[in-house]
């Protein structure tokens, strides 16, 4: 291998084994995946090749060196011995510097990176007597450098920019998909095969026309790189320019050729005026107005060639452009259906759910990354006989897993129907590991829904519970009817990089939810919990039917619901205790939109029991929700609602009014009153009164009391 040289290519996640096959077709050896990217060897002339011909990669990289270090001094000197003059072929007017990677020593890649560039820099200019400028692309001299743990490698960055940009995109729409992703979805569709077979590669959304673009450029057997032919290979100093006049001079002639031979359509559409413009200028960047067609028209008056379609479709996800996106899914189907019988199709999507809306059963599927989106690519023939049939009622089908969720979630929403109804409720529980295998806990609010998973055991893989929670999601939204953007998951698992619904950013929107004359703002993002516990419906409608005229005390309180419930049953005051700061800031606004008087109901950050022991002020009502265990750093001592409610309870009793009342709750499955207790109390059982219909069947064993003073 004495003429070859180590590279490395990088490119999206999920295209390595893609680029490895493009690679090795090139004329690459001894070619490896890695995550992102493959190593390869290679001459100076299959390099240059790769430089033209490749349509999945991101960049091509030259190791130089490999060097041992540990801290910013070893990196510099590593740095500096390397003779930079060398690597080029004439002195850089220009640098660019790239530097991944940090180890405990080196934590702040920008300082690692003006470290490298100091290094560079002084040692050229020792031998020349000047400094190169710094740019951001296209320098004389590219270099990358990756550290992992106490090792740097050290590249040569002979491509200078991103192969991706082919140059004939002077214009975007929003959320535009990349060149080599849009490479890579024509390839595993096998539009190289089928283009030689004279198919017409039709997209119906095709936006600024990046699938159409491509497909024409391996239609047609042009290479990427004419469209773009600027690199900093041209200054690496294995550069020959005779070889590369060669490798252009074959690459125009093959172009020239291909042209002439593919007589297949390519044809795009949109409803948007700017995109087709936008397509309409890419291919006169190309040259191609004459092979690239886009019409301005929708699903209803756009007509394809009667056969030899293959269909290729980025669809919106309602991601990234926060609309909502179910009836374009259920369009694009519905087109396919009536106008584009007999085709193959390859659409990318981003839900699950969305892939079953096209109505049709998938042949194949590959996980991709759009950006930093989990996206999976479908392929699927267009087929009477592959369409797929869903219940009556049901927007679309589902797999046979998934559905056997929704028809339970239907089931019960049969069964409290009338109860929601006659209630006006819009928050409850709707489903609750109904079905052992898929053990979720499946919540209304409003028009959203919360899925939350229970811990598997053990013994079951985690790759068949990511499965089982898959299709409780997508049972669920399709049973109640719920958009992509209002689906909420809360779970207990590692989420992998393509599970289909990622919890969403932290700062999404606040929603209210009514529960008879009361407003409660829930959030499904920020914490495990909600900010409502729906299973205290019924409690907090007990405690303000028993309000009115009475000092309420709220322990444990967290965002005040129940004080809310108080507050509305005519509670003169009300106190509300709780350990943290954040949930004491939601209480407050719970009174707020409440219309609550501040100065009548006080919210206090303490500890439940110093809060007890200091206590002056006596109660009518008293409700106390501990949690099971807490180790909370404003405790001396770890809480145990088993072992402590004795101490708590007894300590309630201290600031409780003769003819007052306490209502003790909590949610410890193995819980048992402690029978001393009924030495000083008159003590009722409400467990089974506070249990309401959507909660009979609950996982949550929830046990609830009323005390009163002998």
């Amino acid at each position: 291998m004495s003429n070859l040289h180590q590279a490395y290519a990088s490119c999206p996640k999920h295209l390595e084994l893609l680029l490895k096959d493009e690679l090795i077709s090139l004329g690459a050896q001894d070619v490896a995946e890695k995550l992102s990217g493959v190593v390869f060897f290679a001459s100076p002339d299959v390099l240059m090749r790769t430089l033209l011909w490749s349509r999945l990669s991101n960049r091509i990289l030259v190791m130089i060196n490999q060097i041992k270090i540990n801290d910013s001094e070893d990196l510099y000197n590593a740095i500096y011995k390397t003779d930079w003059q060398n690597q080029v072929r004439n002195t850089p007017q220009t640098l660019a510097i790239n530097f991944k990677g940090t180890n405990k020593e080196l934590r702040n890649t920008q300082y690692s990176s003006q470290v490298v560039k100091d290094a560079i820099c002084d040692r050229l200019r020792e031998v020349n007597d000047s400094r190169p400028d710094i740019v951001k692309s296209n320098a004389d001299l590219s270099v990358s450098v990756v550290l992992k743990h106490n090792q740097i490698l050290v590249y040569q960055d002979i491509s200078g920019r991103s192969l991706h940009l082919r140059g004939y995109r002077q214009s975007l729409t929003k959320a535009p998909l990349k060149e080599n992703l849009a490479a890579a979805v024509l390839i595993r569709a096998n539009w190289p095969e089928l283009s030689k077979e004279n198919y017409n590669l039709i997209d119906p959304m095709c936006g600024s026309g990046t699938f159409l673009t491509e497909g024409y450029l391996m239609a047609c057997d042009i290479a990427p790189g004419l469209t773009n032919p600027h690199y900093s290979v041209e200054t690496w100093s294995e550069f020959n320019q005779d070889k590369w006049n060669e490798l252009l001079f074959e690459a125009k002639t093959r172009m020239i050729a291909g042209v002439e031979n593919f007589q297949g359509q390519i044809i795009g559409a949109d409803h948007h005026k700017d995109s087709v413009k936008i397509t309409e200028e890419h291919a006169y960047q190309l040259n191609a107005e004459d092979k690239i067609q886009c019409q301005y028209k929708t699903f209803d008056n756009f007509n394809i060639p009667a056969k030899n379609n293959l269909i290729v479709c980025n669809p919106p996800y309602g991601v990234r452009l926060k609309k909502n996106v179910d009836a374009t899914w259920r369009q694009l189907g519905q087109w396919m259906a009536n106008k584009a019988l007999g085709s193959t199709a390859a659409i990318m999507t981003y839900a699950k759910s969305q892939g079953f809306m096209l109505g049709f059963r998938a042949k194949k599927s590959w996980q991709l990354m759009n950006g930093d989106l989990a996206i999976t690519l479908i392929t699927f023939d267009i087929e009477a006989k592959k369409k797929l049939n869903s219940p009556e009622g049901q927007k679309h089908a589902l797999p046979e897993t998934a559905q056997m969720v929704a028809n339970r979630i239907k089931k019960n929403m049969s069964r409290l129907k009338k109860w929601i109804k006659n209630e006006d409720i819009n928050a409850y529980r709707i489903y609750d590991a109904d079905i052992p295998e898929y053990a979720v806990a499946i919540d209304v609010y409003n028009e959203h829904i919360n899925i939350q998973e229970y811990k598997a055991p053990n013994t079951i893989p985690e790759k068949k519970t990511k499965k089982r929670l898959e299709d409780a999601i997508l049972g669920a939204q399709v049973a109640l009817n719920i958009k992509n953007d209002k689906v909420h998951i809360k779970t207990r698992q590692k989420q992998s990089s393509n599970f289909q619904y990622e919890n969403k950013q932290v700062d999404s929107t606040d929603i209210i939810v009514h529960e008879e004359d009361r407003k409660y703002i829930v959030n499904l993002e920020k914490y495990l919990d909600t900010g409502l516990f729906i299973d205290h419906r019924w409690i907090r409608s007990y405690i303000q039917q028993n309000a009115k005229g009475t000092a309420f005390l709220n322990l444990f309180s967290y965002t005040g619901s129940v004080t809310v419930a108080a507050a509305k049953g005519g509670a003169i005051s009300t106190v509300s205790v709780d350990t943290s700061k954040a949930y004491l800031s939601w209480a407050q606004e719970n009174f707020r939109i409440n219309r609550m008087n501040v100065f009548s109901h006080k919210l206090i950050r303490s500890d439940v029991m110093e809060y007890l022991g200091d206590c002056k002020q006596k109660f009518d009502r008293i409700f106390v929700d501990p949690p099971t265990y807490s180790n909370s750093h404003s405790r001396d001592t770890d809480w145990d609602v088993q072992r402590d409610h004795k101490q708590l309870l007894l300590a309630c009793k201290m600031v409780l009014n003769p003819n007052g009342t306490i209502i003790f709750s909590n949610n410890f499955k193995k819980f048992i009153l402690d029978e001393e207790l009924n030495e000083y109390f008159k003590i009722e059982d409400l467990t089974q009164k506070s249990i309401s219909p959507d909660f009979v069947k609950s996982k949550i064993k929830r046990v609830c009391y009323q005390l009163k003073l002998k």
